[in-house]
């Protein structure tokens, strides 16, 4: 291995994005990476089915096994939301970069200890966003490119509807899965017991943060879960294409539907006309996944489809339409497999880490989407009356 090579550690939760998607393409990419033990809290034995019999990585019992190994340069933090803070922070007082699964954490307050931990941190350790759409090849190459040389938009729709699927869990979270208290009990025999209640009282303190108070509604609670695992994957590539939104209007939360309309004073553009975007996403019963970004111009139509963030049964296809000399319609297509997209990913984490780059999803690009997240829930609460206007 070179001086260039990551030594890895990870921290799972049991994650279908390690085991399907991460892990296959790591293997792959041998003079970049090497993994060199991983931790699957939801696991009570010594046995990970992630695992492959020529993996050379050790399976350890804790995280503090990772987070202690002097030979690991990088941690991939895929623990559950709540303890994307914790495990952030300790991987970068010890002087690791983290690449935490998205979103950086719950609570804008949250977001800003890790960001000044990161400038703390010993050995220049930073913080990587891991949001692989926006590194998807036919996104960056097409998509933008083409949205980039509309001369007006009119129109913009980013839609997710998804199907019940391993690869998410973005269903109403039970109000009785939080703590009631902050305490949290200790039980040496097993550790991943005692995480998951530490997991509660941090939820519990994250969401007060988020939501500024202890009205933790059902409703509250709703947008906020799923804001936190479909909606943070839709925004950052919205934020990605048009920028952050200049105003946000009539949410809608019918759990677990919801929606948003999110208004653009036109800067994107040349021609600074403004535009509105209509935000559109849910859960059901129906297995399929109906998700895409779409630009409406004059004589162009730009549109990204893709499946669900940690999905590997779908590429992501951008479409093109034009009309013809004679009026005809005209479609091309670009399409990135998620070993391309998740490949692109790591190649980019690679570079900003050992090579200097600029990177796209930082941890100060993620406190753009918390703060997204503060705004959704400030206009929800200003439509239900918890917010006293002028206008009542």
């Amino acid at each position: 291995m070179t001086q260039t090579t990551l030594h890895v550690g990870i921290l799972s939760a049991g994650n279908q994005s390690i085991q399907n998607l991460y892990l296959p393409v790591l293997r792959t990419l041998t003079a970049s990476y090497q993994i060199v033990s991983f931790y699957d809290f939801s696991q009570q034995n010594n046995t990970n089915p992630a695992k492959h019999d020529n993996d050379s990585f050790a399976i350890v019992s804790t995280p503090e096994a990772i987070l202690t190994d002097t030979t690991i340069d990088l941690v991939l933090n895929f623990m559950p939301n709540e303890l994307h803070e914790k495990y952030t922070i300790a991987a970068l007082q010890a002087g690791k970069h983290v690449m935490v699964e998205n979103p950086l954490s719950l609570s804008l307050q949250s977001a800003k200890r890790i960001t000044d931990a990161e400038k703390q941190a010993p050995n220049d350790a930073k913080v990587f966003v891991a949001c692989a759409r926006r590194h998807a090849p036919c996104f960056e190459n097409v998509f933008k490119k083409e949205v980039a040389s509309l001369e007006r938009i009119y129109y913009a729709r980013c839609r997710n509807i998804a199907g019940p699927h391993t690869a998410h869990t973005a269903t109403a979270p039970k109000k009785d899965l939080l703590a009631t208290t902050t305490t949290t009990t200790t039980n040496s025999a097993n550790p991943s017991q005692t995480i998951a209640e530490e997991g509660r009282s941090l939820l519990t303190n994250l969401l007060r943060e988020a939501l500024r108070g202890d009205d933790l509604t059902g409703g509250r609670l709703a947008l906020s879960h799923f804001l936190a695992s479909l909606g943070c994957h839709d925004l950052g590539l919205m934020r990605d294409t048009f920028g952050y939104p200049d105003a946000i209007s009539n949410i809608n939360v019918n759990a677990p539907f919801y929606s948003a309309l999110m208004h653009y004073n036109g800067s994107a553009t040349r021609d600074e006309h403004p535009f509105t975007l209509m935000y559109e996403t849910g859960t059901d019963a129906v297995p399929r996944c109906d998700a895409h970004l779409a630009v409406y111009g004059n004589t162009k139509t730009v549109s990204m489809s893709y499946g669900l963030p940690y999905a590997w049964d779908g590429p992501m296809r951008v479409v093109v339409e034009t009309t013809g000399d004679k009026g005809e319609l005209r479609r091309t297509e670009s399409v990135s497999t998620w070993e391309e997209t998740f490949g692109a990913e790591l190649c980019a984490l690679h570079g900003f880490l050992k090579e200097g780059k600029e990177a796209q999803t930082t941890a100060r690009d993620a406190i753009q989407d918390l703060k997204l997240f503060q705004n959704i829930y400030d206009q929800y609460d200003r439509q239900c009356g918890t917010i006293r206007t002028p206008l009542g």
